[in-house]
C-alpha cells in the first residue's frame, strides 16, 4: 500500500493537476484584486441624505457617482443639493447623465437650479435626464421638463426654453426621456465607460425607479422611495458593491407611511436576497434621524454585511 500512494502521489498527473489549481486560483484572486482596483476609481457621494422636512439641517435627496475623480451620474435633485454639489468641487460639465428616482419635490425641485446655474458654465454638450413615465397625478418626466422649460405661454421657467428647445442662442440641449421598466430591468449603455439600469418599485400610487449605475465590474444601486413589496429591488441590486437604500420611517409606522416607505427590517431583507456588499442608509427624517443604531440593529438581523450611515457630502468607495 505504501508503494502504490508513493506511485500516485509522484505520478505526473497528480502534479500536472496541482498545478492547474494553483494556476485557477492565483488568476482567480488576481481577478479579483484588478476588480476592486478599479473599483477604487468609483464612488458615491450624498449630496442630500434627508427628506422633505425642512428643519433637519439636510439637504434633500441627491447623490453624485464620481468616476476616475469626475463627477458623472446625478442622481435626483433635492432641494439643498445645488449648494453641496458646489461644495463637493464637482464640474457640471463632467455630468453624462442626471437620473431622477420619482418626481416628489424633495427628489425633483433643484433640476431648475442646476439648468439656469449651468448656463454659467459654459457647458455645450447635451445633457440626458432620465425619469419615470406618468402615472396618477404627475406628469412623465418628458412633461415634466416641459412644464419646467418650454416656450409655451404658462410653463414655469419660459426664459429657459433654448435648454430644451433648439434655438441660436441654445449651448446645449436637457434631455428628457421617460423609462417605464414595467417590472423588468430596463438597460441602456451611456457609454463606454457606463451603464444605466432601472426597475419599477412601489413608492405608493407614485411612479418610481429605482436606478443602478454600473462601470465595468463596479455598480452602486439606489432604492429611492418605495415599500418594497414589489420584489424589484433585489433584481436590479444582486451582487451590487453598495446600495443607498432610504430609511424613511421607523418600525411601527402607520399603514400611510408604509404604504410609502420601507421600514429597517424591510431594508434587512432586501439587502440579504440582493446579496449586497455593502448598504448605506440614506433619506433620514425626524422619526429615523434618532434612531439610526435602532434601525441597524434591525437590519442587522437579516444582513450581515456593513452599514454605513449617510451623511451630507461624506463619499463611499465602492471597494469590498
Amino acid at each position: 500500500m505504501k508503494n502504490l500512494a508513493r506511485t500516485i502521489s509522484s505520478s505526473p498527473w497528480v502534479v500536472l493537476f496541482g498545478l492547474l489549481a494553483l494556476l485557477i486560483f492565483l488568476n482567480s484572486a488576481r481577478a479579483q484584486q484588478t476588480t476592486q482596483s478599479a473599483c477604487n476609481n468609483i464612488q458615491v457621494q450624498v449630496l442630500g441624505s434627508g427628506g422633505p422636512e425642512i428643519y433637519d439641517g439636510l439637504a434633500s435627496s441627491s447623490y453624485l457617482v464620481w468616476i476616475n475623480n469626475k463627477a458623472r451620474i446625478l442622481i435626483d435633485a433635492g432641494g439643498g443639493s445645488s449648494l453641496n454639489f458646489e461644495k463637493s468641487g464637482a464640474d457640471f460639465n463632467d455630468l453624462q447623465a442626471i437620473l431622477l428616482s420619482h418626481l416628489h419635490v424633495d427628489h425633483s425641485v433643484a433640476i431648475p437650479v442646476y439648468i439656469k446655474g449651468s448656463f454659467f458654465t459654459g457647458r455645450e454638450q447635451n445633457l440626458p435626464l432620465f425619469g419615470p413615465d406618468a402615472g396618477g397625478v404627475f406628469p412623465s418626466t418628458i412633461n415634466f421638463t416641459k412644464a419646467l422649460f418650454s416656450d409655451q405661454q404658462n410653463s414655469a421657467y419660459k426664459y429657459l426654453a433654448d435648454f430644451i428647445e433648439k434655438k441660436p442662442s441654445s449651448r446645449f440641449l436637457l434631455q428628457a426621456h421617460n423609462v417605464s421598466p414595467k417590472n423588468s430591468i430596463w438597460s441602456k449603455k451611456l457609454n463606454a465607460q457606463v451603464t444605466l439600469s432601472a426597475i419599477n418599485v412601489n413608492h405608493g400610487a407614485i411612479p418610481a425607479l429605482a436606478w443602478r449605475v454600473d462601470s465595468g465590474q463596479c455598480s452602486v444601486t439606489f432604492s429611492g422611495d418605495m415599500n418594497g413589496t414589489s420584489g424589484n429591488l433585489p433584481k436590479l441590486a444582486i451582487n451590487t458593491d453598495v446600495l443607498i437604500a432610504h430609511n424613511a420611517i421607523p418600525e411601527g409606522a402607520g399603514k400611510i407611511p408604509k404604504y410609502l416607505h420601507m421600514t429597517a427590517t424591510t431594508i434587512g431583507k432586501l439587502a440579504k436576497a440582493a446579496k449586497i456588499h455593502k448598504l448605506v442608509l440614506s433619506h433620514f427624517m425626524y422619526k429615523t434621524a434618532s434612531i439610526k443604531d435602532v434601525s441597524s440593529a434591525a437590519i442587522a438581523k437579516n444582513y450581515a454585511g456593513k452599514i454605513v450611515l449617510a451623511k451630507d457630502l461624506m463619499k463611499i468607495s465602492l471597494n469590498r
